[in-house]
């Protein structure tokens, strides 16, 4: 009887194998096809709760929000488009790990020259915030990251007053290391909008107030876009300044 309780038992036990694996055999050719679908940017935590994301380690949370951002849309298989972002969600995850980390420059880095090259470069104008944030402290070269925010409205937005506002922004920053073009910046978008009076104005008294800060090539350089892209041929011809020019 013992026997025959244990040959019963061990049928019992195949024929439920046998079942799962018929079960699995049918739902492989049921989701085979199926692949992972890319519901896009999830919504940011609030940043209370960020550093969940290395159980309370403030630098592991930047370091694993950081990959999950760059990799966000290119995993389970499939590749996604810059353009197919959510970037009103995106700009939130940046200042998300800002919060966690202000001073590493891994993430700026990724917002400003990896999303910076979105296709459509209209939906990147709210990560410009971001930028403006990050690229206005005075340590470092964190000012790098709002220079290139100016380059975007500038040339890619095709924006030229957001441009300008940026720009005269980067202009204040507190950074004795900026190089000078950081601060002739504003001049040069001021002329491209055909203020060439206030873009004068600004570029002389650079060359007024802050000679010991030239160096001789910056200070001719100077002289020459004045008289070369600001004046005409007859104002140069009158102007003291263009004489003589190396």
């Amino acid at each position: 009887m013992a026997q025959g309780g244990l040959k019963s038992g061990e049928r019992v036990v195949k024929g439920l194998l046998f079942l799962i694996l018929v079960f699995n055999i049918a739902l492989w050719f049921a989701v085979r096809g199926q692949q992972a679908k890319w519901l896009n940017v999830p919504p940011a935590p609030d940043p209370r709760f960020a550093a969940s994301y290395g159980l309370g380690d403030s630098q592991l949370s930047y370091r694993s929000v950081g990959l999950m951002i760059q990799n966000m849309g290119d995993s389970g298989g499939r590749t996604v488009s810059l353009k197919d972002y959510n970037y009103e969600e995106l700009v939130k995850w940046f200042f998300l790990v800002d919060a966690l980390d202000p001073v590493s420059n891994y993430v700026p880095y990724l917002a400003a020259f990896y999303f910076g090259g979105v296709q459509e470069p209209e939906k990147f104008r709210p990560v410009l915030d971001y930028l403006v944030q990050v690229g206005s402290r005075s340590e470092g070269e964190k000012w790098r990251f709002l220079a290139h925010a100016v380059y975007l409205a500038r040339f890619e937005l095709q924006d030229q007053e957001t441009a300008l506002s940026l720009a005269q922004r980067l202009s204040r920053v507190n950074n004795p290391n900026m190089p000078s073009w950081t601060r002739q910046m504003p001049a040069f978008i001021m002329n491209t909008q055909g203020k060439k009076d206030a873009a004068y104005a600004l570029l002389l008294e650079m060359l007024k107030t802050d000679p010991e800060k030239l160096a001789p090539n910056e200070a001719n350089f100077l002289r020459w876009y004045i008289c070369e892209k600001i004046l005409d041929q007859n104002e140069a011809e009158l102007n003291p300044l263009c004489k003589d020019i190396p």
